[in-house]
């Protein structure tokens, strides 16, 4: 029962402290800021809200500096959002710190209270919280505090980072928003010499599927260019060992920088750095490779709309649907360093305008190299304007709507991946098994390739991974087609995948606990469907399917397997309709083409019902197809009921396959 009661008073107390601490809100006025910066970098705002470098320390652009290093006295005044009485106040000072000389205090009649008189230090500190204790808590309610610096008394920038204050006499603290549930103790595994060695191993990407990492490397004596040279490489896991990393060569490497950001699901579309020209140079921008049966393609530039870059850095990802692409750069509308953007596929092919993905992600220091998960919710990328361990450190955030600027607070993903040092480049296969990012610590020799097993807490929501062929019913050959992947709910826009068997399966990444209608076309064949039921799905798994395309020849029967209708009737469901339009493009292609459609049931129920069901929902899809322009006499329609069964009906799950629609072609 004591044990009970002191962790009532401990958790009692914390939540009183959590009431009470309050960060700045507002600014009401100051002396001057610095104009040097991009955005609002060093602006007065910036010493609002919670710390962004402390505990750790040290300058940077997410806080408030006067607009002269040694101009004597200035001051920042600030409000807070609810009028409180108080017990302490604290003041992160990034730099400079020990040039406080008062804080005034003001109450609700704005009346001022001078709580504060600063006395010159012997010592100078480079950062740290200033914390002012009061003898009891404040008679009156604070709404505002005036901080009065003489600049002067240190030979540096002056910053100040955040304003707190608190009713309670817990200290306030500059906390890092880690991660929950992030083992401290996790190992960070050195991919080993077949991929790194004493050259520079920078921004690796992971294939979805794990068994392929890509890579850049600087001034490695296999490169192109021997020395002072970046070039593409990769690695492939065997039995899981990594293979010795082979170099991807020209045209996607040439004597330039060159350098990979993003690898699609199915392994054959890579985004590269900077737009490749046909002389060899290259200029800002992304360029996107294919990968046929020839091998890479020439790098095409990938057309952003008004794309325009002010950093040295970028960085672009795209999502796993293809629809949406994340970038790193400095615009007119960056709130500072490099900041995080969204940019949507165009119906011609282009890229919309970026947009800035927001405060919630960005600050005034920079974001960088992010990536996307195949969830297409997580995002994982680097800053160092977050309080955090080092220099650039991993922060992981999720995705709340489908505005693309409302994230999740960015979590810093734990002393496990970050270090005082510099990381980033943060990749993970869809499985979420493994991260894999660089680092400098305990390496070969510069920056070199790691990874760490990924607690389940900051792993992606669980996809799954689905690959297959496309073969002819006749030849049991696979055969190029473009495969069609439609999700059953009709939420999401049909995913298209150009197959080549020369080239190897397709893949797709799909959510879990969703139906989806998988199918392919090719001309002169018309595909057998088939569903795709991952809504029991709860975690990653990798599953193989098959799609049959039947050649268009008189004879041939064709199942629709994704055609569905409501329970026990005949009215159609939405999810039909993609491969009835199908069917009637076949039709309208081949203006002779004659079939009889034939509906069939389960034995479940009565024997004249089911009949008359069959009938009544092959009637229902001639009826459809009549409004996409086919001709009645073209269409024949049979209901056999029960009387025709592929499986036995001794379980729900065979009688699913009894019910369904086929149709035989009767000319062409």
């Amino acid at each position: 029962m004591r044990l009970f009661l002191c962790l009532i008073l401990v958790v009692g107390s914390m939540w009183a402290q959590a009431q009470n601490e309050q960060w700045a809100s507002k600014v009401l006025g100051f002396s001057s800021e610095y104009t040097g910066g991009n955005g609002q970098q060093y602006r007065a705002v910036q010493a609002l809200g919670k710390p962004n470098k402390l505990p750790q320390g040290e300058s940077g652009a997410s806080a408030w500096r006067p607009e002269l290093p040694d101009n004597g006295e200035e001051w920042l005044k600030v409000g807070f959002d609810t009028p409180l009485s108080i017990r302490q106040i604290a003041i992160a000072e990034n730099a400079g710190a020990g040039c406080i000389t008062s804080v005034i205090a003001y109450d609700t009649q704005n009346k001022e209270y001078t709580v504060y008189t600063g006395k010159p230090e012997t010592t100078q500190r480079g950062a740290g919280m200033l914390r002012v204790w009061l003898p009891q808590l404040t008679a009156y309610k604070v709404t505002a505090l005036k901080i009065v610096l003489d600049t002067k008394r240190v030979k540096e920038w002056n910053e100040i980072d955040a304003v707190a204050v608190s009713a309670s006499e817990i200290p306030i603290e500059a906390k890092i928003n880690l991660a929950k549930n992030v083992p401290k103790e996790l190992k960070k595994e050195n991919l080993g010499p077949n991929v790194n060695s004493k050259a520079n191993e920078v921004a690796p990407v992971i294939s979805p599927d794990g068994k392929t990492i890509y890579y850049t490397r600087f001034d490695h004596p296999d490169n192109l260019k021997s020395n002072e040279d970046y070039d593409v490489w990769f690695a492939e896991e065997k039995d899981g060992v990594w293979q010795k990393a082979q170099n991807m060569g020209a045209p996607v490497n040439n004597i330039r920088e060159n350098s990979i950001c993003y690898i699609s699901p199915d392994d054959r579309t890579a985004l590269l750095m900077n737009i490749y020209r046909p002389d060899g140079t290259l200029s800002k921008g992304v360029s996107v490779s294919r990968k046929n049966r020839n091998g890479w393609t020439f790098p095409q530039e990938l057309r952003l709309q008004s794309y325009v870059n002010d950093h040295s850095f970028s960085g672009f990802y795209i999502s796993p649907n293809g629809k949406a692409m994340v970038l790193s750069l400095q615009d007119a509308n960056t709130k500072g360093g490099a900041d995080l953007y969204v940019s949507f596929l165009q119906n011609d092919g282009t890229w919309s305008p970026p947009a800035n993905m927001g405060a919630d992600l960005n600050t005034a220091d920079d974001e960088f190299t992010p990536f996307l998960a195949t969830d297409n919710k997580s995002l994982y990328f680097t800053s160092d304007g977050r309080s955090g361990y080092g220099e650039m450190d991993i922060y992981v955030s999720r995705r709340l709507d489908e505005s693309w600027t409302r994230w999740s607070e960015p979590e810093n993903l734990g002393p496990a991946f970050n270090t005082s040092d510099y990381e980033a480049h943060f990749t993970i296969p869809a499985s979420g098994s493994y991260a894999y990012f660089c680092s400098s610590e305990n390496s070969l020799g510069e920056f070199d390739i790691f990874r760490v097993k990924l607690p389940e807490s900051i792993r992606p929501i669980p996809t799954v991974m689905l690959q297959g062929s496309v073969v002819d019913e006749l030849t049991k050959q696979a055969v190029a087609a473009e495969v069609i992947v439609e999700d059953m709910d009709q939420k999401q826009t049909p995913q298209r995948i150009d197959y080549d068997p020369a080239v190897g399966d397709f893949k797709i990444v799909l959510d879990t606990q969703k139906q989806y209608g998988l199918t392919a076309q090719r001309k002169g064949y018309q595909a057998t469907g088939t569903i795709v039921d991952l809504t029991k799905e709860k975690q990653y798994r990798e599953i193989r399917r098959e799609v049959v395309l039947t050649p268009i020849e008189i004879g041939k029967k064709i199942t629709l397997n994704t055609i569905r209708f409501a329970q026990s009737k005949f009215d159609l469901l939405p999810s039909s309709l993609p491969e009835l339009d199908r069917l009637a493009q076949l039709m309208t292609e081949n203006g002779s083409m004659e079939i009889r459609l034939e509906g069939h049931t389960d034995n479940v129920g009565d024997f004249d019902a089911n009949v008359q069901l069959s009938k009544d929902r092959v009637e229902e899809v001639k009826r459809y197809l009549v409004t996409k322009n086919i001709a009645t006499t073209r269409i024949q329609t049979k209901g056999y009921g029960p009387t025709r069964p592929i499986a036995a009906n001794t379980n729900e799950q065979s009688r699913k396959l009894n019910r369904r629609v086929e149709f035989t072609i009767l000319k062409m």
